[in-house]
């Protein structure tokens, strides 16, 4: 008996199917990756606690010569609590501000005992006061506890107490950051978690007192 041949199909289908299919996987997988989006969070940019930290790019110094720096570049984006990953310390000064000047012994002790796994960042501003004038001579100098007078006003870079700051500072004497920060003046201090969200500002906590050093050791520390 003769067998009947399924009649073939017509030239093209088999390419429409497949197109057709390709179509409607990448369709579906955009409104996942849609909803995915719409549905996560939101995280709002400011310096207040629980706040993605403001980014800013600049000019900075460790040591050596002056190179671009961006501070998203320090975040681990994919860190959860207990994960590893440094945590962020960003200190705002004045090169000629006192308070800045004596806490440059403070720091010096914070980085002792917590450089291995906190990141130090020192950002440098000139604060638009009579006798505040400040360049990048005189930021190596800060940073680096050596002779040039103009540090405080009049004083001798070489002078200020604590020890040589082997970390990174940055020039921002043009004040670009300190609006998205809401500086109120110098020193200021915060810390942030590895990826990048405010943990701590001095701000929120002018009525218990708490002060960077307790802060650091009951959020990294544990304690």
């Amino acid at each position: 008996m003769a067998r009947r041949r399924r009649a073939a199909a017509p030239k093209g289908r088999d390419d429409e199917v497949r197109l057709t299919a390709a179509l409607v996987t990448f369709a579906l997988t955009s409104m996942i990756l849609m909803a995915v989006m719409l549905l996560a969070p939101v995280v709002k940019v400011g310096p207040s606690e629980g706040e993605l930290a403001p980014d800013f790019s600049a000019q900075s110094y460790s040591g050596g010569t002056w190179v671009d720096f961006r501070l998203s570049d320090l975040f681990n984006k994919s860190w959860g609590p207990g994960g590893d990953g440094d945590w962020i310390v960003v200190q705002y000064i004045d090169t000629d501000c006192p308070y800045c000047w004596s806490e440059g012994e403070l720091m010096s002790q914070l980085h002792s005992q917590w450089g291995d796994e906190v990141t130090f960042v020192t950002v440098v501003v000139e604060l638009g006061i009579q006798g505040h004038e400040s360049n990048r001579e005189e930021i190596e100098a800060f940073r680096d506890k050596t002779p040039y007078d103009g540090c405080k006003t009049n004083s001798d870079c070489a002078d200020r107490p604590g020890d040589s700051h082997p970390w990174t500072y940055v020039d921002d004497l043009n004040e670009k950051t300190t609006g998205d920060w809401e500086i109120p003046g110098t020193p200021f201090t915060a810390l942030l978690q590895p990826d990048g969200i405010v943990a701590w500002n001095p701000l929120q906590h002018e009525n218990d007192g708490e002060g960077i050093e307790t802060a650091i050791q009951r959020l990294v520390g544990g304690a």
